[in-house]
């Protein structure tokens, strides 16, 4: 089954940069199908002027990125951009959720703490892939933060540094 990538765009100035990288990831797999979301806030939104805007800005990214013969999925939604978003990513669903989060409160943050899937989320300094493990989570609302991993992420291994020094002090080194 073909990976699912969803890029969540909203029409602001920074819809470019999120497309920019969510077609970035999408290069690594040419089999990946490819998802565009927006939301429209109210009634008086115009969807056809959303869903214009939204495919002549994936058309030049794909342009862009020297794929213009994928086949994507546009999706232009009515709602708040959190609940649209979320929902559309658990009914395909995806495999990445691409967002962005270039201000101190944004839908960004709302959505990447209610999806399910790993969620790369694109801001001023760059990208972060935020993995979501669920049995973590529940782990660490359960105890409070006290325990941070399920039993899957947790172990007792620990890496053995001393096999990282320099057999001899008396090779030069720039760490010591």
């Amino acid at each position: 089954m073909p990976t699912k990538i969803l890029i969540a765009l909203d029409r602001t100035e920074y819809a470019e940069i999120v497309l920019e990288h969510g077609l970035d990831e999408a290069t690594r797999d040419p089999a990946a199908e490819l998802h565009f979301v927006t939301a429209v806030s109210d009634e008086r939104a115009d969807a056809d002027a959303a869903t214009a805007w939204l495919d002549q800005l994936v058309r030049d990214g794909l342009d862009a990125f020297g794929i213009p013969d994928r086949p994507v999925a546009l999706h232009v939604r009515r709602g708040r951009p959190a609940p649209v978003v979320a929902a559309l990513a658990a009914e395909l669903p995806a495999d990445l959720l691409v967002l962005g989060r270039f201000h101190e409160q944004s839908d960004g943050d709302v959505i990447a703490s209610i999806v399910d899937c790993p969620t790369m989320v694109v801001g001023i300094a760059g990208t972060e892939l935020e993995p979501q493990c669920p049995a973590c989570e529940a782990v660490r609302s359960a105890t409070d933060g006290e325990q941070l991993f399920c039993a899957q992420h947790t172990g007792e291994h620990l890496p053995d540094l001393v096999t990282r020094l320099p057999p001899s002090t008396a090779i030069g080194s720039r760490m010591w």
